[in-house]
This record gives C-alpha cells, sequence and structure tokens, in this order.
C-alpha cells in the first residue's frame, strides 16, 4: 500500500508535467513517514547538576568570548536527505558555525539520520553531541527536535524535555523542548525553548508559548536569561506580524523584516525572542549560508527551504 501511494503521487505529478511545491514535500513525507503511528511519553522536567570540568579537561585560552546560539528547520530531514552526500556536507558545515545549533523537522523513523550527521560534522576534528526529543505530532507524520552542541565551549546543565501539557490540554502539535546551556569558558547560561508551530495554529501556538515559558521560569527559578526560538511559521497567512501576541513584552531579535526562506518567498517564519537581552552582543541574523558556500538556488533549496537564524551573546558578565 505504502509504494502505491507514492507510485500514484509521483505518476500524477508527471502527467501533468510539473509538480507544487507542497506536492513535492508530501512525496517526501510519504516516502519517511507513511504507516507509522506512536504515543508519545512526556515526563516532568528534571534539573540536573553540570559536569564538573578540572583544568585538564578544557583549554580556556582558546575559547571565544561569545556564544553562536542558533535555530534551523532542515526540511523534512531523514534518510533521504542523508543519502545525499553534498547536502549533508553543506549541513556539517553550518553546524561548525555554532556553539548550540536548534534543529527541527527531523522526519526519521529509523533514528539513524541524525547521528550519521554529527558523526559527518566531527569527522575534522569538531567535538559535537546532541540531545533529541521524542517523536512528536497529532498524525501519523511525526517530528523530532534536537540540540547539537560544541562540547568544547558549552555545557548542557539539564535534562532536556518536552513542555509537559497541562491535563486536559493540547495547545501545541509538538511540544516545546526546553534544556540549559553554559558557557565553559564564562558564567553565561540559558534556557532554550525549541518550537516548530504547525502552520494552520502558529497563531494560537504562538500565544500559548507563553505558558511553556512560565512552566520553564518555575523549573528554573534562578535563571532570568529564556530563549525562544525556532520555526513559529510567525508571518504570512499564518500569522498576523502586525497583531499583537503574548510575547510582545519580549524582545524579538529577528524581526519583520527578515526573510528567513530560501525559495522564491519574502517570509519572516523563523526567530529568536528574548526575555532578557542584556548579554546579547547586538550581532544577529539570517544566516544565508548559500552566499557563505556559492551555492546555486537548486543546491540551496536541496538543503533546505529555510535559513538559520541565529544570534550571539556575551559568555562574561552574565549574574544570574
Amino acid at each position: 500500500m505504502k509504494f502505491k501511494l507514492i507510485a500514484i503521487l509521483i505518476l500524477i505529478s508527471l502527467t501533468f508535467g510539473c509538480i507544487s511545491e507542497d506536492a513535492e514535500q508530501t512525496i517526501q513525507e510519504v516516502a519517511e513517514e507513511i504507516g507509522q503511528i506512536e504515543e508519545i511519553e512526556v515526563q516532568p522536567p528534571e534539573v540536573i547538576q553540570p559536569e564538573i570540568l578540572d583544568e585538564e579537561q578544557i583549554n580556556t585560552a582558546s575559547l571565544p568570548e561569545t556564544l553562536r546560539i542558533g535555530a534551523f528547520n532542515v526540511q523534512v530531514f531523514g534518510v533521504s536527505k542523508a543519502d545525499k552526500p553534498e547536502v549533508m556536507a553543506v549541513l556539517a558545515d553550518i553546524i561548525r558555525t555554532y556553539d548550540i545549533l536548534a534543529i527541527q523537522e527531523i522526519r526519521d523513523k529509523s533514528q539513524t539520520a541524525l547521528p550519521e550527521l554529527v558523526g559527518l560534522v566531527n569527522a575534522d576534528g569538531s567535538n559535537y553531541e546532541f540531545v533529541v526529543s521524542e517523536r512528536m505530532g497529532r498524525t501519523t507524520s511525526k517530528e523530532q527536535y534536537a540540540y547539537i552542541y560544541n562540547t568544547e565551549t558549552v555545557l548542557i546543565t539539564s535534562e532536556a524535555l518536552p513542555y509537559p501539557e497541562p491535563d486536559g490540554e493540547d495547545p501545541f502539535h509538538r511540544q516545546p523542548y526546553i534544556a540549559s546551556f553554559q558557557a565553559l569558558n564564562g558564567d553565561y547560561d540559558a534556557v532554550l525553548i525549541l518550537v516548530h508551530t504547525d502552520p494552520d495554529e502558529a497563531t494560537e501556538e504562538i500565544n500559548s508559548l507563553d505558558e511553556a515559558l512560565a512552566h520553564a521560569q518555575a523549573v528554573y527559578s534562578d535563571e532570568q536569561d529564556f530563549i525562544l526560538l525556532g520555526d513559529l511559521n510567525a508571518d504570512g497567512s499564518y500569522f498576523d506580524e502586525d497583531s499583537t501576541s503574548d510575547l510582545d513584552d519580549y524582545y524579538w531579535v529577528i524581526d519583520d523584516t527578515q526573510d528567513t526562506t530560501t525559495k522564491a518567498t519574502d517570509y519572516t517564519y523563523d526567530r529568536i525572542i528574548l526575555t532578557d537581552y542584556s548579554d546579547f552582543t547586538g550581532d544577529y541574523g539570517v544566516h544565508r549560508f548559500d552566499l557563505e558556500y556559492n551555492l546555486t538556488y537548486d543546491e540551496t533549496v536541496a538543503v533546505s527551504d529555510h535559513y538559520p537564524v541565529y544570534a550571539e551573546f556575551n559568555i562574561s558578565g552574565d549574574v544570574d
């Protein structure tokens, strides 16, 4: 049945001589996901003590004075994309430019694509690790979040866990994924809250993020630095940029003037939002990897239909 459905979709595209972007993504998703049904096990968050490193484990003189934190929707990342060496090489190069990169839209039932990618990142002697969420979603098409981080510059200081939605409530198709990190050579630390909203309910989910934030603030009661980031679908027909939201009191680093899409569109779907910008260096933006690596349009969209977004933070002077 799986292969018949895929064949029908491809036959339709060939019959009409073209295929829409939505249909193209649908075929990818069907190939990766059809027939899969799982339940999500959500556990209450539990803060754990950070590992204590001695001077022999880190060379502080070689560490940078800032941290680069980003978010990247890698668009249907699974075994099909992992089988494209040229795409994986670009993804690995992108990841190496970040201290922490929050990844969305991992769709891989085999659970092999992400470890393969991080292994490729480390092939040049880098030391990145990752934490990954459970597979989430209300339909058979499940997604995972991941934090990929440089162990030479940052330390993860809590167990990464999904936001535990209140009993009887289901505000998110995919619950935000929460984890705390600390700079190795400095006092900066922050709690990251990663989310990929559902396009059809982006406004409702964006306005529910303050509840996830309040939960994280209660768990990490001594922390002031919370970073909400990810593909919020916060533009276009999904979200009115000129309207108010429950997050208006916070600092939207990626503002409405940015284009975070790689195709012939101009939308600010991807965002980084800060509760405290006292450690923010002012360096931020949309990571145009196509310009950085001199890619053609086709090479660029093969990587993703989104660009990463990023912000940089001072590692010294954090008082919370």
